[in-house]
């Protein structure tokens, strides 16, 4: 029997046909907005997925828009009072909830402050929500699964969505409109092969660049709470720094790839890790050159063909979340209620 995150995850596509016809008209109010009142700086407030949403939201605005991009730390203004000096910053609250306090306070306490505030959100009557002045919901419908699938993908879709209207991007909206049909084709790929390396796995890194950070670390995640498998996401940057020392024969890691500047650099890492006998799975959407990931890593998870950059790692973890509800069950566990955890957590 198909597990709920299966098929929650699978049900992406559909969520996307209609979440980008729903959301042109806010994110061209927000647009004009931005160009009225050019923001100084950007934040994300953010947990758990939607922090990894966030980090993936700092790549676009940064490389798309020259906008600097900070974290905010919560704790800040919610335990220790601080007043953030924010007039004119754009403050983007990540959730598929929108229930915890400390999230809905600090966007509050951001509005307030004179901040041009965001709530990407799949419950638009959330806190989060209220706290507002643009509301971007997800149409993810309701998530039963805790571990979160279709609402991740679909906050990292409304924030390429975001970027190609302020932009004015056709090349991205032209892939914007190709991606449901490619998330339905990463569908069925077949990385079978990942689940019979993890099925008495231990330990593994999940390793990315660029774009496909955030979704490392949302990997990373997810091999924890649904499989009980260790996993540490690290930038392809960091890799030959201390997380070197635990590579070893036989060692699994798991890389993913985009078809940009970052490309040729995991590619020569993951080649250098698979020579020290590591087992190296590599995910990279194919694109002309077919002979382009030929001896670099041990296996090859088949993708659908590259759309583009910040698109690609979409197809990724579409590929990557049905692959990983079926490790869990693989491995005797449950990928729908993991032990110890709830849908929502409230922090303050």
């Amino acid at each position: 029997m198909m597990s709920i995150m299966e098929k929650e995850a699978i049900s992406t596509p559909e969520i996307l046909v209609q979440q980008f016809a729903a959301n042109v008209a806010v994110f061209t109010a927000l647009s004009q907005r931005l160009q009225k009142t050019p923001p100084t700086f950007a934040m994300t407030i953010a947990r758990g997925s939607s922090d990894h949403a966030a980090t993936f939201a700092k790549y676009l605005l940064e490389t798309q828009l020259g906008l600097v991009t900070a974290s905010a730390a919560p704790s800040v203004v919610t335990l220790y009072h601080a007043d953030l000096q924010l007039k004119n910053c754009l403050v983007l609250g990540l959730s598929q909830s929108g229930q915890s306090p400390d999230i809905a306070e600090m966007l509050t306490a951001a509005r307030r402050a004179g901040a041009i505030t965001v709530a990407i959100v799949n419950q638009s009557d959330s806190p989060l929500a209220e706290a507002a002045e643009y509301v971007v919901p997800l149409y993810a419908g309701p998530e039963l699964a805790v571990a979160a699938t279709k609402s991740y993908m679909a906050t990292l879709a409304a924030l390429v969505h975001f970027i190609a209207i302020v932009k004015q991007d056709a090349a991205l909206l032209q892939a914007l409109s190709q991606l449901p049909d490619a998330l339905r084709t990463a569908i069925t790929m077949d990385w079978s092969t990942a689940i019979s390396e993890y099925q008495n796995s231990h330990n593994t890194l999940v390793i990315g660049r660029g774009y496909g950070f955030p979704i490392a670390q949302e990997a990373a995640l997810k091999f924890k709470e649904t499989a009980r498998i260790h996993a540490e996401a690290f930038s392809g940057a960091e890799l030959l720094h201390g997380p070197f020392a635990l590579v070893q024969p036989d060692f699994p890691l798991l890389m993913f790839g985009q078809h940009d500047v970052s490309l040729p650099g995991i590619l020569e890492l993951a080649k250098r890790v698979k020579d020290m006998g590591a087992k190296v799975m590599l995910a990279v959407p194919p694109q002309n050159d077919k002979n382009v990931l030929k001896d670099t890593a041990s296996i090859i998870l088949p993708l659908p063909a590259a759309l583009h950059p910040v698109c690609d790692p979409l197809m990724i973890i579409q590929a990557f979340y049905v692959m990983m509800a079926r490790l869990a069950v693989a491995r005797g566990f449950n990928p729908d209620t993991p032990a110890n955890l709830s849908k929502v957590t409230k922090t303050w």
